[in-house]
């Protein structure tokens, strides 16, 4: 308890010596040139007319009553006073909800709306000297903000909208995208144990800015970011394409970014080298989502907190539904014909352990399959998928690395866990991610080991604080010891104890036995038929426990 009161002296003492935020006062003069990218996302979205735009008042499903808010209203903590970068506020309140009214992504629906002259009664005026100073305590927050604020001056180009920021005066637009450009490169987030999401999103809103304006020192920019894009490829994607936050989640919403820098490298270099690693990253993290999705609901395997870039079609009543992210990522790059990014398992170094010695359990088995079924692996990702073709069975385990080389900043203790859908109904479900900062012990139970369809053990992990809500300290990566289309047999630590799970199938019908010699173990009475998947609670998204 000494180390963790010390923890909590420094990070006062660092809180009240935290630099003030500071908002570039030189705006440079940027010239606006109407982007080629532009009319392409404008042809997909003349392309889905049908579709509905679901637009309401709503942050993390919950209705508010004006967008621009400094308040967590779940919590009813009021962040007006803030003004230091300062970056949680621990079992406190939860800054990521002004965060996201910051993002002004909700102009994406109303523009989209006006442009489809579809009738709707909503319409937002938006006064930027009402902005609170907390809307530029994240850099990555400012940049996705930026995004939309492109997004709606292309639209005003040709079109005259409803929805409006400073009268939608296209100078000013362009003055206030400028000043966001200027505070994105001077706070980027490139330093530090992990260097992840935040920053690719920042370089996608860097380059999106210089695929649509012209100004002093842009070829130099562009030169130096394009560079830095290719670094942080290598860096954050694996080897099989898929991204190393270890978050189903957070593999959506870099794919995202990971189109719009496509399409603004398109605008820019259309003979770009990037171009071609850009799609195949985005193939291979389609893949993974789409192969994750069950009635279009995407998985929830690591952390969750719902962020968008594309928010055009996102419902915020159904959070988990990414059927248009599909739907978006076809439009731009066409591989139906394609395999899923799969092989078959012609060979695989299976190590043989002998399990006689060890304490046995076997789980309830559980009839999934009535047809056919493919394995689908993703080894650096560390899911590996059994389903059918239609995706109405499917089973999938979690074994493999840790997010962030190690870190497990938005991994959870789900190693060996499983996920099981067939005949309708869910029979064990990831429980999602509940909250971050604001409630750590919200936020640990849903990361926790009990939590998750894995190993059903009463080991005792250590006390994690909110110094550790970012990392996992009580886990190893899973290994992979053998599988193929019917079995599969894994290993983890947890706690420094470890427990193999093998899977078997046959005849359509799933076997599950765990064995350890390191902590008692026991076999499940059931699954999670009774509460539609879920052993305990369910997060259908940030903060939306069910």
């Amino acid at each position: 308890m000494l180390k963790l009161f010390l923890q909590r002296i420094r990070l006062n003492l660092r809180n009240l010596f935290a630099k003030k935020i500071k908002i570039p006062s030189k705006i440079y003069n940027f010239v606006y040139s109407y982007p080629n990218y532009h009319e392409l996302l404008l042809s997909y979205l003349l392309t889905n007319i049908n579709n509905e735009v679901n637009y309401s008042k709503k942050i993390f499903g919950k209705e508010i009553d004006n967008y621009l808010t400094s308040k967590d209203i779940f919590n009813d903590i009021d962040f007006k006073s803030h003004n230091k970068y300062i970056p949680a506020y621990f079992n406190k309140g939860d800054v990521k909800v002004p965060y996201e009214a910051s993002r002004l992504q909700f102009f994406q629906k109303l523009d989209l709306l006006s442009i489809l002259k579809k009738e709707h009664n909503f319409h937002e005026d938006i006064k930027v000297d009402n902005f609170p100073l907390i809307y530029w305590n994240s850099p990555m927050e400012v940049a996705i903000r930026n995004i939309n604020l492109i997004f709606h001056r292309n639209f005003i180009e040709k079109n005259d909208l409803d929805s409006k920021i400073f009268g939608n005066n296209k100078d000013l637009i362009d003055s206030f995208i400028s000043q966001h450009y200027q505070f994105i490169i001077e706070n980027l987030e490139n330093k530090g144990n992990v260097v992840g999401n935040h920053y690719l999103i920042e370089l996608c809103s860097i380059i999106l800015t210089l695929a649509t304006y012209k100004f002093e020192d842009r070829e130099r920019d562009l030169n130096y970011f394009l560079k830095e894009l290719s670094i942080q490829l290598d860096d954050q994607f694996h080897k099989d394409g898929t991204n190393f936050e270890g978050s189903s989640h957070y593999s959506a919403f870099v794919t995202e970014a990971l189109l719009l820098c496509k399409l603004a490298i398109e605008t820019i270099q259309p003979n770009s080298y990037l171009i071609e690693t850009l799609n195949e990253l985005i193939k291979s993290n389609k893949n993974l989502i789409s192969l994750l999705m069950v009635n279009g609901e995407l998985s929830q395997i690591g952390d969750n907190d719902s962020g968008r870039i594309f928010y055009f079609y996102f419902d915020e009543d159904n959070p988990l539904k990414m059927d248009w992210l599909i739907n978006l990522i076809q439009h731009f790059i066409n591989d139906e014909d394609e395999n899923l990014h799969t092989k078959e398992i012609e060979y695989f170094n299976n190590k043989e352990i002998n399990l006689d010695a060890y304490l046995r359990v076997d789980h309830p088995p559980i009839k999934v399959f009535n047809e056919d079924f493919n394995l689908y692996s993703f080894e650096d990702f560390g899911i590996f998928i059994w389903r059918n073709d239609e995706g109405t069975e499917h089973f999938s385990i979690r074994c493999g690395k840790l997010g962030q080389n190690g870190i497990g900043g938005h991994s959870h203790y789900d190693q060996l866990s499983i996920e099981c859908y067939t005949d309708g109904k869910w029979i064990a479900r990831d429980p999602g991610t509940g909250t971050y900062t604001d409630n750590i012990d919200l936020r640990n139970k849903f990361r926790s080991m009990i939590y998750h369809w894995g190993p059903n053990t009463d080991l005792d992990f250590p006390y994690e604080s909110e110094f550790d809500c970012f990392k996992l300290a009580h886990a190893s990566d899973g290994k992979v010891l053998n599988f193929d289309k019917f079995k599969f047999l894994g290993s983890a630590l947890f706690n420094g104890k470890e427990i193999f799970r093998k899977v078997i199938i046959d005849n359509g019908i799933i076997s599950i036995s765990d064995f350890s010699k390191d902590v008692q173990i026991k076999p499940y009475n059931n699954w999670g038929e009774q509460k539609n998947g879920a052993k305990f609670e369910f997060s259908e998204g940030y903060k939306r426990l069910i």
